[in-house]
Order: structure tokens, then C-alpha cells, then sequence
């Protein structure tokens, strides 16, 4: 779904050796830098000029996904001179504004959860164009404390919760015990497996990803049980100590209800390989940019870094611009492929 386009690598390669020969003969420096200061050797060339041209990336409502964003942006603005929009909005709603031309870019879509996305906007070539894999990967699933195991090891695996959902009954669930999720704008199909396993759980959701954490914490200092839908990479995962529920493994069929009966959905969630989408425009509209983030890539431990950061109250551009600061030979490779483009 999201394979490696050699040839637009080898062609890049190309480029970016002829811009160090041209970078090379240059000595003069144009001031064109939004963010303050130079943050590399891009500082010994010329940043483009191009204020008049603004990208438009979206935030989707968790730390990560304004941790990539956020990246994004200090370069774009800082080495590429682009103005930078950040739009916070929800997964269901960025494709259709991909597609629109309301978003130029998203960097973080969960495979998983937008199959039918890919199909409708993506592969039949409604307005979005995939922007291959950012690097990091991510894994889905049902999560609890892990003293809720030390305590009864058969609450590790789905089966061992058939008998014991009361165990996780609150006063939103009722007679059922409850599976907590985060925000309601997620796509999960957290009800749909726990209905075709047989388990008498309902999904309530927290309202947020602050509210579901702040949910999880409040069970921890107190040792309770809850069972919750959440995530890795994430920050949390360096807090708390947490086992993710063994539930069935992935079939045809799963994959095939999840992009065309999400209600049929029974298994676990597959690993996620998390890809990058720009809307079918942006490369002609700002090739430079397009050329940038279709080679941002990084990693879990990049992300986290970043992304506990903003947790912990830094301001989002700050706390990229830190990360950019010490990560140089990370994003100089996107950089280039920038200027190369240009």
C-alpha cells in the first residue's frame, strides 16, 4: 500500500548531489528564516523565498501527530521559507479536505483505521496522492495496568476476560464491563470486536486523549482496574507499566471488514505502518515542500521525545524546534530533497 517508489529516490539523489556542488559555490546568505536562527549547514546557503506560498498540514488530536506537524513546520519555515499553517482536525474529516484542497498534507494516518479511505481517495485517485511511510510504527490495542495481570494472569488474553468484564463496570457502563476509549472522533472498532467475541463490554468514551490518560492515572495511583483502547508509540508507555490484550490475530476477513463492514470487525489491530497523504496539488503548487515531506521520515523514539515534551507543557514549536536543534543529520536529508526540488 505505501511501497517504496525507487525511481523518485534515485532522481532525488541526483539532485540533491548537484545542489551541494551549487551550495558549495555560494557564500552569500539570504535572511528568509521565520523561526529565528539558522539551524545547520543550510545556514551557508541561500533559504528560498517562499512566504507568499502557506502549507496547510493537519493536527489530528493527539501529542504525536503535533510532534510530526509541528517538525514540519520550524523546517518548511526555517530552510525551505514557507509560511505554515497548522489545522487541527479529526481522521475522519482530513481526507475529504485533503481531497478539497483545504489541507496540502497529513503526516500521520493509522492504516488500520482508514482502508476504506485509501481505497476511495488514494487508489481511485480522488484528490489525495499517498506521501510515503514516515518511519514511525505504530501498534493499536486494548491495554491495562499490568498489576491487573500480575494479580490474574488470564487477563493478559481475550478469552480470559470472557467471565470477568464486571470486573471493569462503572456507572456509564452499566451491566456491562467497559472498555474506556479516548477521543469519539478515533476510528476504532473497539464495540464490534468485543460484540463478536461474545464479550459483554461497552465502549464509553473519555471525550480525549488528556481525559483518557487522565483516567488511566487516576486507576494507577489507586491500583483499580481498567481496560482501555490505546496505542504505542506514546509517551504513557515510559510512565505506566502496561500489557496490551492478546486478541485475535488479523485475518482476510477482518481486513476485508474493515474497509467494508466495520460492524463484522473480530480481530485484533494490525501493526500499523504509519504513512504521510498530500493533497494531488501540492506539488505543483509548492514542489519544494512537496519534495520535503514525502522524504520526512524518523522514528518512535524521535516522535516520543518530542511528543513527551508536549505533554509535559512545552509549547509544540518549541518543543520541535529543540528536537530540530539536536537531530540535524535526521532532517537534513528532507531539507535537501527540498532544495533539490526547488
Amino acid at each position: 500500500m505505501r511501497e517504496v517508489r525507487l525511481g523518485r529516490w534515485i532522481r532525488l539523489g541526483l539532485l540533491v548531489a548537484l545542489v551541494a556542488l551549487v551550495a558549495a559555490a555560494c557564500s552569500d546568505v539570504e535572511g528568509g528564516s521565520s523561526g529565528g536562527g539558522a539551524t545547520g549547514p543550510t545556514a551557508d546557503t541561500q533559504v528560498p523565498d517562499n512566504r507568499d506560498v502557506t502549507i496547510t498540514i493537519a493536527v489530528s488530536p493527539w501529542d504525536g501527530s503535533a510532534a510530526n506537524a509541528n517538525v514540519a513546520k520550524v523546517l518548511l519555515e526555517d530552510e525551505l521559507g514557507y509560511t505554515v499553517e497548522l489545522v487541527e482536525i479529526d481522521e475522519f474529516a482530513q481526507f475529504p479536505a485533503l481531497a478539497n484542497g483545504d489541507l496540502d498534507a497529513t503526516l500521520e494516518v493509522w492504516p488500520s483505521g482508514h482502508g476504506k479511505d485509501y481505497k476511495k481517495y488514494i487508489e481511485s485517485g480522488n484528490g489525495v496522492v499517498d506521501g510515503g511511510e514516515l518511519g514511525v510504527v505504530g501498534q493499536i490495542g486494548w491495554w491495562v495496568p499490568t498489576y491487573l495481570v500480575e494479580e490474574n494472569p488470564d487477563l493478559a488474553t481475550w478469552e480470559g476476560l470472557k467471565g470477568n468484564e464486571d470486573l471493569f463496570r462503572t456507572a456509564e457502563s452499566g451491566d456491562a464491563g467497559q472498555i474506556l476509549d479516548g477521543d469519539p472522533s478515533y476510528v476504532t472498532f473497539d464495540q464490534a470486536i468485543a460484540d463478536n467475541l461474545g464479550l459483554n463490554f461497552k465502549v464509553v468514551y473519555a471525550g480525549s486523549e488528556a481525559a483518557e490518560l487522565a483516567a488511566l492515572d487516576a486507576a494507577y495511583q489507586k491500583q483499580e482496574p481498567i481496560l482501555f483502547y490505546f496505542w504505542t508509540p506514546h509517551w504513557a508507555h515510559a510512565q505506566y507499566d502496561l500489557t496490551m490484550i492478546e486478541l485475535p490475530e488479523v485475518t482476510p476477513e477482518c481486513e476485508d471488514a474493515a474497509v467494508n463492514d466495520p460492524d463484522a470487525y473480530a480481530c485484533g489491530y494490525p501493526e500499523d505502518v504509519l504513512y504521510k497523504a498530500f493533497h494531488e496539488g501540492l506539488q505543483e503548487k509548492a514542489p519544494a515542500a512537496f519534495a520535503f515531506l514525502s522524504a520526512m521520515r524518523y522514528t518512535n523514539e524521535d516522535q516520543n521525545s518530542i511528543a513527551l515534551e508536549i505533554h509535559n507543557g512545552t509549547d509544540p514549536v518549541e518543543a520541535a524546534r529543540a528536537w530540530v536543534e539536536a537531530n540535524q543529520d535526521v532532517w537534513q536529508p528532507w531539507v535537501d530533497a527540498g532544495l533539490a526540488a526547488s
